[in-house]
């Protein structure tokens, strides 16, 4: 959203990962017999991942696969240094060691072993099939479907319910036959439109997914580690800002970084200091939106319906979309400044 676009278009990303992304013009969300929730527009971040690995290595960071932090050596006395020791026996030096590892983090289980997600009560089927006319087009709005270079359809199904259907890797159902005839044969029971099922029956890919959350740590930094995005502050899928959040996060370090390059510690309480209270919300927001969404009750699930639509109605009328001007609207390097002048040093 515009929030994270505004730290790529600072990175000088943004037309490039715009050019190579998939266009999706408009997110329609609704309920499961079609009728219409909300609709506001977002671009996908698609090429997001791959863009920034590339224009990263050009500067010189490169990205290491297949690496697992083991083991964190750090002075306490004040002075710069961190030795990484990773589960292949390799290890890595630098000054400062920024945790931007996920919501599993291996970073934070070192640093705060006491700070561990849990399951969010939401699972997830997330399924790609080749794109058939005889499907139609457009679906009649079956829920956060898109048509992708002509060629294939993305879909996702959400339950709510306390299950462990996936694995940190992300891999796929490997019976596929069978899996996709179940997950078929479940939404059928939920009455979906028609054209939804032989889409879900000719999938060639379904990836199980276990929604994860984590209450924001009261404290994100340690010596000379810190964390930043989910490994902080994990928000479930369903406001559509835990990748604009980790942007906003990142983009604010980097300048309190720049900013005291010989104390990063000052640089890291500044930072949690400014950031803690907005992702906090923003959390807190988008666990409200789920409960909304997925409801275990009818009443609950018409409750939610209403309150979506009047927020929908509220964000088309107004011009916008269903995220409010002060999410949106926020500026990292504006907001480091105030801060800054507020706490008497000179500005960015």
């Amino acid at each position: 959203m515009e929030n994270g676009m505004r730290v790529l278009r600072r990175l000088g990303l943004h037309d490039e990962i715009v050019a190579q992304a998939n266009p999706c013009r408009r997110y329609e969300m609704a309920k499961i017999d079609g009728e219409t929730v909300a609709t506001f527009p977002v671009v996908n971040k698609d090429r997001l991942v791959t863009v920034t690995v590339l224009r990263s290595a050009e500067e010189g960071v490169y990205m290491h696969k297949d690496k697992f932090i083991v083991k964190i050596e750090q002075p306490t006395d004040g002075s710069l240094g961190v030795k990484a020791t990773f589960r292949d026996g390799s290890f890595a030096y630098g000054d400062i060691l920024i945790g931007a590892d996920g919501v599993h983090s291996g970073v934070r289980s070192i640093l705060f072993p006491d700070r561990r997600p849990f399951k969010s009560g939401f699972v997830g089927y997330l399924g790609v099939a080749d794109y058939d006319p005889s499907f139609g087009w457009p679906l009649a709005r079956p829920p956060l479907l898109r048509r992708q270079h002509q060629r294939q359809i993305h879909w996702a199904l959400y339950e709510a319910k306390q299950e462990d259907i996936s694995h940190d890797d992300w891999q796929p159902f490997l019976n596929l036959v069978a899996e996709r005839a179940r997950m078929a044969d479940i939404a059928e029971r939920w009455n979906v439109l028609p054209n939804f099922l032989p889409m879900i029956r000719a999938s060639k890919q379904i990836l199980p997914l276990t929604i994860y959350d984590l209450e924001t740590l009261p404290v994100w930094h340690k010596h000379n580690c810190v964390l930043v995005g989910d490994a902080a502050h994990a928000m479930v899928p369903f406001t559509g800002q835990g990748c604009n959040v980790a942007l906003e996060d990142t983009d604010v370090l980097a300048t309190l970084l720049a900013r005291f390059p010989t104390h990063p510690r000052t640089a890291f309480q500044l930072y949690q200091d400014l950031r803690y209270d907005r992702v906090r919300k923003a959390a807190e927001a988008a666990r409200a939106q789920g409960k909304r969404q997925y409801s275990t009750s009818p009443t609950g699930a018409k409750i939610g319906h209403v309150v979506l639509k009047a927020m929908a109605f509220f964000a088309s009328a107004t011009g916008g979309n269903m995220s409010s001007a002060s999410v949106l609207g926020y500026d990292g390097i504006e907001a480091v400044s105030q801060l800054l002048a507020r706490r008497g040093y000179d500005a960015v």
